[in-house]
């Protein structure tokens, strides 16, 4: 089967490069696989049968979502190249979307092996940003985040190029020549690779002080089955009980001081530092969030390096000296993922508040607490409450052959973006109201509190992140059943489970967290480790 123009290959794929960055940035939905087909259909001259495949692929999307930035199969791809292809067979309408569905499934499973390489690559401009946080050059974090775009927009444009361009028998061909030992590996490394941002993050709380809160988000998730938001909720309430504790036992102790004639330090409300932080610098700082926090998206710290670009410019007013300014851009540089547009921008706006009062480790503390929660309750209003509602009736019309199901998707993603607006602000404003109501002994119980929620958080983060770090290998016993000696198959990874649920998880990151406080070893050197063991194990069918 022929294919298209190059012209027309090369628009379609820059749409694929396109789509995918407005995914990623303002979360906008010309990614979604009725807008994808239409789009095609318009291109190619058929847009029922854009319609009809995109709105297919639509229905099987349902249910699917990038919890914690896992894979999933990219049907936008799938709509382009099957629409494509079934426009070139001139057969009639249902037959050509029998046709057109037959390519674009097979090509959107492909593209998670794509879509994992591309995200694999990302990891270079992390470690980039890192070498020029700590050579103190701005300009090269700015490029290390904008180049991040490239390995998640080629990884789209240039197959669909090829195969828009050449037609489907390359696709097939590229299925066939991928070895299974390449592709284990490298989907095992992508596994493997956020326990070295975890790791890293915990360096960065008191988890030697703490570390019952991790141990009870831990018990909560692994054995009782309980979600993001119960976990929250549950430490949330061991927190406050812990505090209210606390302030008993400390007035006791006030109480017994001032019997004894010692004097107290009483610190009252805090008053606002004097800042040259402008609402010009909030809103550039807004916008450089908005649209671009997830360009350079990577498996080890995910969306650190976006956050880290966002608020350079409120750092840079904060912290004039040089080295303060980027010592504040490395602590921002540590592991970062949450709902990019329910969780993040509240996130955001309270770290920029916090950051200008020079309150650095309330707002660290903050950031790390808040981002699973959000990132719970963020993805399951978009994931389950949204994204089905808009998706089952935009599929609908686009099987009718009503084009307004794409612009029913569209709206959808304006509807995300919208939203990170006010978010920004009621963060900015609650970190603000925080420094005005507290005093400076209060700052650091918030900070001790914020510690413990974190900890307690990140004992269930941790372990649904990287649920997918399994071993599948099994070995076979003989044993005596009724008289009769019978050969049992056990699984490893079920064994482990018995031992300690998520027992390969926990290892690799208190490994890293090993590696980095006791042997100070530097990132890039465990980063070389995980990436070794990942597509070594992998291949070898050690670790899925």
């Amino acid at each position: 089967m022929e294919g298209y123009s190059v012209g027309i290959a090369l628009l379609l794929a820059l749409y694929g490069y396109f789509a995918i960055l407005a995914h990623l940035g303002p979360a906008w939905q010309f990614a979604d696989p009725i807008v994808a087909g239409l789009f095609t259909g318009l291109i190619v001259g058929d847009v029922p049968l854009g319609l009809a495949i995109g709105g297919t692929l639509e229905l099987m999307s349902l249910g699917l979502w990038t919890y914690g930035g896992a894979t999933i199969p990219d049907y936008m791809t799938g709509a382009i190249v099957g629409t494509a292809v079934a426009a070139l067979s001139n057969e009639p309408l249902s037959v050509a979307i029998t046709q057109g569905i037959a390519v674009a499934v097979p090509v959107s499973l492909l593209m998670t092996q794509l879509d994992i390489l591309g995200r694999t690559i990302t990891t270079v401009f992390i470690h980039g940003a890192d070498h020029y946080a700590e050579t103190h050059n701005e300009r090269g974090i700015v490029w290390m985040h904008w180049l991040g775009q490239l390995p998640w927009g080629l990884s789209r444009a240039i197959p669909l190029f090829f195969a828009i361009w050449l037609g489907a028998g390359p696709i097939q061909n590229l299925v066939s020549v991928i070895p299974a030992w390449l592709t284990n590996g490298f989907t095992a490394m992508g596994h493997l690779l956020p326990a070295l941002g975890f790791g890293i993050l915990l360096t960065y709380l008191p988890l030697p002080k703490y570390w019952g809160f991790f141990v009870l988000g831990f018990v909560l998730f692994a054995y009782l089955k309980m979600p993001l938001i119960g976990i929250m909720l549950a430490v949330l309430a061991v927190v406050a009980i812990y505090n209210y504790l606390s302030s008993r036992i400390e007035r006791v102790e006030s109480v017994q001081a001032e019997e004894m004639g010692e004097e107290e330090l009483v610190t009252g409300p805090q008053p606002l530092e004097e800042t040259n932080v402008t609402r010009r610098d909030l809103v550039t700082a807004m916008l450089r969030h908005n649209f671009t926090l997830q360009l350079s998206w990577n498996y080890e710290r995910m969306q650190a390096l976006g956050f880290a670009y966002s608020i350079m410019p409120i750092l840079k007013k904060v912290y004039p000296s040089e080295d303060e300014y980027f010592e504040a851009i490395k602590r921002h540089l540590n592991f970062y993922n949450t709902n990019p547009f329910i969780g993040s921008p509240t996130i955001f706006g309270a770290a920029c508040a916090l950051e200008e009062q020079k309150q650095p480790e309330v707002a660290d503390s903050i950031k790390v607490a808040l981002m699973g929660p959000l990132a719970g309750i963020g993805d399951t209003i978009a994931a389950i409450l949204m994204k089905p509602i808009f998706a089952v009736f935009a599929a609908s019309m686009a099987l009718s052959g009503n084009w307004f199901g794409a612009v029913l998707m569209l709206i959808l993603g304006f509807i995300y973006f919208y939203v990170m607006f006010p978010g920004f602000w009621l963060g900015y404003n609650q970190g603000i109201n925080l420094v005005k109501t507290a005093g400076s002994r209060a700052l650091t119980t918030i900070t001790d509190l914020a510690s413990m929620f974190a900890l307690g958080v990140m004992g269930g983060f941790i372990p649904s992140i990287l649920a997918s770090v399994k071993t599948p290998l099994k070995f076979a016993r003989t044993v005596v059943v009724e008289g009769k000696t019978v050969e049992q198959v056990v699984e490893i990874q079920t064994f482990l489970d018995q031992l300690l649920p998520y027992l390969l998880p926990l290892t690799f990151v208190f490994l890293v967290y090993w590696l980095l406080r006791s042997r100070k070893w530097s990132i890039l050197q465990i980063l070389f480790l995980l990436v070794v063991i990942g597509i070594v194990c992998g291949a070898l069918g050690i670790l899925a």
